[in-house]
């Protein structure tokens, strides 16, 4: 006999974790603290939901990262959302309230009826991803205040601004070098740095970057993979209007790192440069020239890791 799949929902907040079980319709309530997940698994496991259950929550700025891992140690299947996304399916249905119990309701809907991958307990890749996230966010930080020294004029306050990008500068490099020392011991890690760098433009952090960002990678079709990152372009036609595609949502520090190396690749002399520059010929802008490299490029990763063989021109110079 099938299993029957019971969707629940978690709304999750730094005291609380408001639970709703769509399948018989009822609301919980548990402490956000290992005796509150523990709580939750003897609650499932006493209804006999543990191995048909699908549990959905919100990404919620680290408070939920406790209560997915000990969902995923005991086996349960876990799926995390991205927030916006169900607001706006919520706003779609035309709820506009909003309380705790409300929004775990709305996520195991949400669940219920949009297409997710299940997570993954992984410590290993999910430590690297946040020193990844701590160096896109050091990055972005010595961007914003470059900017702010070029419009200064106080002579202290550019004062300021040098010593804190100086020390900005040491913070990325020091984040860098445990980025490096945390993937050195991960031979799985290692394996896939490895492969990815065979394609031209992929250096060590943009690899690093995709292997802790997207551990979908080499797992899913190619159409599915882009639309994960938000690659794939999408149709804005009606009756017989014709509009331009564009490509939107998925995972922005993903693409931020291809389009850097997007660009190393569209200046190269290898099919890839060659691919950018017949683009360009057709009459594309740079812009759109730029993105469908980015897909390209994605797209060959995925194939890279999916059938664990280097870029098939990895042996052209250029």
């Amino acid at each position: 006999m099938a299993l029957s799949v019971q969707f629940v929902g978690i709304d999750v907040s730094k005291a609380w974790l408001d639970v709703w079980f769509e399948g018989t319709k009822r609301d919980e309530r548990f402490s956000n603290e290992e005796a509150g997940w523990t709580a939750l698994l003897v609650r499932l496991a006493a209804a006999g939901e543990t191995a048909g259950v699908r549990i959905a929550l919100e990404a919620s700025g680290g408070y939920e990262r406790g209560l997915r891992e000990a969902l995923l140690a005991a086996g349960v299947e876990v799926y995390l959302l991205n927030p916006l996304r169900v607001r706006l399916y919520a706003r779609s249905l035309g709820r506009n309230a909003k309380n705790d119990k409300i929004d775990a309701r709305t996520i195991a809907r949400y669940a219920r009826t949009a297409e997710l991958h299940p997570e993954t307990l992984d410590p290993a890749r999910e430590r690297l991803a946040e020193l990844v996230c701590h160096r896109r966010r050091l990055i972005a930080e010595r961007t914003a205040i470059s900017n702010q020294l070029e419009a200064t004029v106080v002579p202290e306050l550019r004062a300021q601004h040098r010593e804190r990008l100086a020390l900005l500068a040491r913070q990325i490099d020091a984040t860098e070098a445990t980025i490096l020392a945390a993937v050195a011991p991960q031979t799985a890690l290692v394996d896939k740095v490895r492969l990815l760098k065979t394609l031209k433009g992929i250096k060590d952090i943009t690899a690093i970057t995709l292997v802790a960002l997207l551990p979908e990678l080499g797992r899913l079709n190619r159409r599915a993979i882009a639309a994960l990152v938000g690659l794939a372009p999408f149709d804005h036609d009606s009756g017989k209007h014709k509009g331009k595609r564009a490509i939107a949502g998925g995972r922005a520090p993903v693409r931020t790192a291809l389009y850097m190396a997007a660009r190393a690749a569209a200046l190269s002399k290898s099919p890839l440069g060659a691919y950018y520059q017949r683009l360009i010929k057709l009459g594309k802008t740079p812009k759109a020239a730029t993105v469908a490299l980015m897909r390209k490029m994605l797209v060959t990763l995925n194939a890279i890791l999916r059938d664990q063989q280097p870029w098939k021109h990895a042996s052209l110079k250029g």
